[in-house]
């Protein structure tokens, strides 16, 4: 009997009818060894295993293969199941349906190639985490759908840190929540040592206050102790004591030695007004008729020669009713050198004849100071150096006599004074130490710098002058056989000295007014 056309095995293919056909032997009656025919060469168990195998290694391939796709797209496909561990993979349902007898042989191929497709599985992941580094999206894939991502965009993700951005080893890209960053520690200060710091600031800020409060305050710090020996009345000395406003005497002298006694060539009183902002210069008339104490009338620059320094200072305050207590001392040669120091003073020479006095004075200030300063040129503005100004402040034989002669002082003055003051505070340390050995002064050099340190801290330094007695208040004659400035009258002139240093009004002494009695029944009128 033919068994050609008999049912095939089920994982039989259509190929494997013509080439691996069997003959299934009978039991039937006469049946002989040569019915059966052998079977083809090469045929043995082996190939029967092979056809249901290349089925199974297919369905194999299509599982691993839609595995891998899965989690490409979701990572966490491969995460979850081997954390829950439920269920069965697809590709081991796929060979349970294949049959129960090929069970032992399909279990070897699966162990051996669960194990490579789990080392390729691997691989691909860590690639897959690689390209996909900054993709945070968790939606998972339904239906084999792709899900939308932010890929191709030009908006930059909100989530996306930046290009060179360096993160911690700790941090973690895709699914997975980042793991959290321990903060840093913070060295915090006991209570001992904050208790410590802070008084160690309080104590720094408490030193700085003192000696600012120091350096501002207490700017006449010897008016009180001085007042009766340099003859200050008391009206005069409350006033003073309101105010802050210092006040000191400049004398000028000549220091020749052809003349006997230090005349006063000029006297000015400088004033700092720290209260109302400002610098001021009071020029005083050197021939105005004074009284001098204990020395009878003369001319107020004579009282320098008869006591010094400080019986003029006396005389002043005892005539003008002034309360000044500190004084300084310039030569010929200090303010050559503060003239010098300063780059020079640009001053108007005004006619022919001013220029010609100027050169003559030159001659005797070259002999006096040892310098050889050239002649000055020309009228007109002409920067002088130190010893052209110096004989410039001494021409007193041209236009209004010694009148314009204290206004040129004053000019060349107030024109030091102002290139001073723009020094940087090393250059004016510089010039400082450079003129003290060519003054005389009752201040104390702690005194000199905090006098100055305060005029630094003047917001309005501008220099204001003045000149008593004033024009207004003054008659010129002569008492006996000399020339004199008499003030018309000296109350009014006191008046307005006050006016001007204090910007109030004030009632003289009673002392001031008797002198101011006695010179009024000199003049003439």
């Amino acid at each position: 009997m033919d068994y050609s056309k008999r049912q095939k095995y089920p994982n039989q293919s259509k190929s494997d009818d013509k080439t691996q056909t069997r003959r299934i032997p009978t039991n039937r009656a006469g049946a002989s060894k040569s019915d059966t025919k052998p079977l083809p060469s090469g045929y043995s168990g082996a190939k029967k295993r092979s056809a249901s195998a290349g089925a199974r290694s297919e369905t194999d391939r299509l599982s691993e293969e839609i595995r891998r796709n899965m989690e490409k797209r979701d990572p966490n496909v491969r995460n979850r199941a081997a954390s829950q561990n439920t269920g069965t993979p697809l590709f081991q349902r796929d060979k349970r349906a294949a049959g129960a007898r090929n069970a032992p042989n399909t279990a070897r191929r699966t162990g051996r190639s669960s194990q490579t497709a789990r080392k390729r599985n691997d691989a691909e992941t860590n690639a897959s985490r690689t390209q996909n580094r900054y993709r945070t999206t968790n939606t998972p894939v339904v239906n084999g759908a792709r899900p939308r991502t932010n890929r191709g965009s030009h908006r930059a993700s909100a989530q996306r840190p930046p290009r060179n951005s360096s993160r911690p080893p700790q941090y973690r890209t895709g699914s997975h929540s980042p793991a959290a960053i321990p903060p840093k520690k913070r060295h915090s200060l006991s209570p001992f040592a904050v208790k410590v710091l802070i008084a160690l600031i309080a104590g720094i800020v408490i030193m700085f206050a003192l000696i600012f409060f120091n350096l501002t305050h207490n700017l006449n710090p010897g008016l009180r102790a001085d007042a009766a020996r340099y003859g200050v009345s008391s009206s005069a000395l409350e006033v003073a004591a309101k105010h802050r406003i210092v006040n000191v005497l400049i004398f000028g002298v000549d220091g020749r030695e052809d003349v006997e006694g230090d005349r006063s060539d000029s006297m000015m009183i400088l004033t700092a007004d720290f209260e109302h902002g400002g610098l001021k210069v009071t020029s005083l008339m050197r021939d105005t008729y004074v009284e001098i104490p204990d020395n009878g009338d003369d001319k107020l620059n004579s009282a320098y020669s008869l006591g010094g320094p400080e019986l003029a200072v006396k005389t002043v305050n005892h005539n003008f009713d002034t309360a000044i207590t500190d004084y300084v001392t310039v030569d010929f040669t200090c303010l050559v050198a503060m003239v010098n120091a300063v780059g020079g003073v640009e001053v108007n020479i005004e006619s022919d004849e001013e220029l010609q006095w100027l050169n003559a004075y030159l001659d005797d200030v070259n002999d006096k100071v040892k310098t050889r300063s050239p002649y000055v040129q020309g009228t007109g503005k002409q920067l002088l150096d130190g010893s052209q100004a110096l004989a410039y402040c001494r021409i007193r034989y041209v236009g209004n006599g010694d009148f314009d002669r204290t206004q040129r002082q004053r000019n060349v003055l107030e024109q030091v004074v102002h290139k001073v003051l723009g020094l940087n505070p090393l250059r004016q340390l510089a010039l400082m130490n450079q003129v003290m050995p060519y003054i005389k002064t009752s201040l104390s050099v702690n005194e000199i710098y905090k006098l100055g340190f305060n005029v630094i801290l003047m917001r309005n330094r501008n220099l204001t002058q003045k000149q008593i007695p004033e024009a207004t208040h003054l008659q010129t004659d002569f008492v006996g056989e000399e020339s004199f400035v008499i003030p018309d009258t000296l109350t009014d002139n006191i008046k307005a000295l006050y006016s001007f240093i204090y910007q109030i009004d004030y009632s003289p002494s009673p002392t001031a007014q008797e002198i101011s009695d006695k010179i009024q029944g000199l003049l003439v009128y």
